[in-house]
């Protein structure tokens, strides 16, 4: 296939509905009609763009793809929206096995993917502590619409794995829910389309970039580097998030470099292209700032209720309450088309927006320690990833 007459190809998970839905909408809209506003300026691009959904379900990936040829109708003109292709793929970030299927059918479509939005994820909510919550709301009323410290999530919550095909008599560990869906279900993807990462010598442009997304809540309070897969924490999500944090940032970091380097060689036998002939993607970090999706569910007066917080947030000059998942979107997507790609790298970035809807990307301080954990988490990342291939995959 001619490199030159190769569309773009955009994957994201998570992407049925909340922050994943908004990023195909945004991602498309600026991909063909690049903003003008003066804020840095995304690249242009018109040639063909592909979008893959990645969802739990047809269903779902049907449902999605429905909404969001409906919103670009009034958003772009038809000629435009002759050069875009939705597609989808279903895959469960929590089971290895979903995984591989998955990457199987992304090999087989695509010769080159140029972005993967790293978004889905899961909160192992259990409920909200209200004695905590009017004490935070009282003392600190932005940040408990921010950071909160109320959110009584489950501990030991375990995936379940079924193992199949010619290892189904071994049974593998289980893996954290939150780390398997939020952070090595996309570990491990990566790794098993890591072909169609890699950038041709001949081919024009940059390299492809992952662009994982991360959370305000990030604290390394809750991580600890020996329980990478936050099991015996009380806060799993926010631990998982922190993880993604040292995992990207640490990424350019000489300590973990051996590790990254084996991760993102080219298994031999698929390719012709060698790592060293080709370049590797690339790491970029993003969070929403703060918006209202369902991740998690709670009564509709809740909603409401939190809804109504987020503007009080806004209006008391919050940056961070975006509210709209669309404007959440911005960071990510941001961090895909700008043209800056060697001044954003190793950074990490979130969306923001004042009263008014005025849109920023901001760069968000990373209080996490990423030199003194990078190197052991890179390595216990690789180590877990070759352990579920051995057992998972047959052997040839």
């Amino acid at each position: 296939m001619d490199p030159n007459c190769a569309p773009t190809v955009a994957l994201i998970t998570g992407a049925n509905s909340g922050l994943g839905y908004a990023i195909a909408c945004r991602l498309i809209v600026e991909f063909f009609a690049p903003r003008t506003d003066g804020y840095p300026a995304v690249a242009s691009d018109d040639s063909t763009l592909v979008v893959c959904l990645a969802t739990r379900s047809v269903e779902k990936a049907h449902s999605a793809i429905a909404s969001i040829n409906i919103f670009l109708s009034s958003r772009l003109p038809e000629a435009v929206r002759s050069r875009l292709q939705l597609a989808h793929v279903v895959m469960d970030l929590s089971s290895p096995t979903s995984v591989i299927a998955a990457a199987t059918e992304l090999r087989k479509k695509y010769h080159r993917i140029h972005y993967v939005f790293c978004n889905a994820a899961v909160v192992p909510f259990v409920r909200i502590d209200w004695s905590m919550a009017a004490k935070q709301m009282a003392t600190d009323f932005i940040g408990a619409l921010t950071v909160p410290r109320y959110k009584i999530q489950g501990v030991g919550w375990l995936t379940k794995i079924h193992p199949h095909g010619s290892h189904a008599t071994e049974v593998p560990p289980e893996l954290g829910a939150a780390f398997a869906a939020n952070v090595f279900g996309h570990y491990y993807l990566l790794h098993e389309i890591m072909e169609t990462l890699h950038m041709s010598p001949a081919a024009p442009g940059v390299p492809s970039r992952i662009i994982w997304v991360g959370s305000i809540e990030s604290n390394p309070l809750t991580f600890d580097i020996d329980d990478i897969q936050g099991i015996k924490s009380t806060q799993p999500y926010e631990s998982s998030k922190t993880l993604t944090d040292i995992l990207v940032l640490g990424s350019y970091l000489p300590e973990a470099g051996e590790y990254f380097r084996s991760y993102t060689t080219i298994p031999s036998p698929r390719n012709p292209i060698t790592s060293a002939e080709s370049h590797p993607p690339i790491f970029l970090i993003a969070h929403p700032g703060i918006v209202s999706t369902t991740i998690v569910a709670i009564p509709w007066w809740q909603t409401y209720a939190k809804n109504v917080g987020f503007w009080l947030c806004r209006a008391f000059g919050s940056p961070w309450h975006c509210i709209d998942p669309f404007v959440g979107a911005n960071a990510p997507v941001w961090l895909a088309l700008s043209p800056h790609v060697d001044l954003i790298k190793g950074r990490k970035w979130g969306s923001a927006c004042l009263w008014g809807n005025r849109e920023m990307v901001l760069e968000t301080q990373v209080d996490s320690d990423i030199a003194a954990h990078s190197a052991q988490l890179w390595s216990q990342m690789e180590t877990l990833r070759k352990l579920w291939k051995a057992r998972l995959e047959p052997q040839g």
